[in-house]
């Protein structure tokens, strides 16, 4: 641990976590990461529920197989920032439960974010833009929220995204993608 400022800082920075617990089932209170330095951490088959992730520094963080439903990343930084103007995300959030999260206003740009749960996620001003966001499942969720430009949404169930009020530019979608969000227009594809 770290201090600063009166404050203990965790540093978690490449620590691997393989089927571990943070979610105590009793209290229904998540593990607290807030400010932690989670900088190339793993967490695999972990219960990451209602975890907060407020304003931790998470470049480079592995979350795969876990449950994270409810779990709070506002704040959180995924990005390493080479001038104010150059930056990238770097950041691995894959067959993962995201029920409910709350990624208000976070930065993930370009990154491994396939085949996850998303139903009722929060994610007002955020950006996923360049992401690989395949196999997700997108039911109870606001599309005109956030920034999902050049992302691939290949095979994903799409939920209620009305591409009229959503922009889709440079956006992966499948064949079967595309046609049935031209049948919502009343569009039929023939062939």
């Amino acid at each position: 641990m770290n201090k600063t400022k009166g404050c203990l800082i965790a540093n978690f920075a490449t620590v691997p976590f393989i089927g571990c617990q943070f979610y105590d089932r009793e209290s229904q209170k998540g593990c607290n990461f807030s400010r932690a330095m989670l900088k190339d951490a793993i967490f695999k088959s972990c219960d990451l529920s209602m975890a907060d992730f407020r304003n931790a520094s998470a470049l480079g963080i592995e979350i795969s197989h876990c449950r994270a439903q409810g779990a709070d990343f506002r704040g959180a930084s995924f990005m390493n920032m080479i001038t104010t103007r150059t930056w990238f995300c770097s950041a691995y959030i894959t067959n993962t439960n995201l029920s409910y999260a709350n990624f208000s206003k976070v930065v993930l740009e370009k990154c491994e974010l396939w085949e996850n749960r998303w139903m009722g996620a929060q994610v007002l001003g955020a950006t996923f833009s360049g992401s690989d966001l395949s196999g997700g499942e997108f039911s109870t969720f606001d599309w005109r929220a956030a920034n999902f430009t050049h992302c691939d949404l290949t095979n994903s169930e799409l939920g209620d995204l009305d591409i009229r009020r959503v922009d889709l530019q440079g956006v992966k979608l499948d064949n079967y993608q595309a046609s049935l969000l031209m049948e919502r227009l009343g569009i039929a594809i023939i062939g």
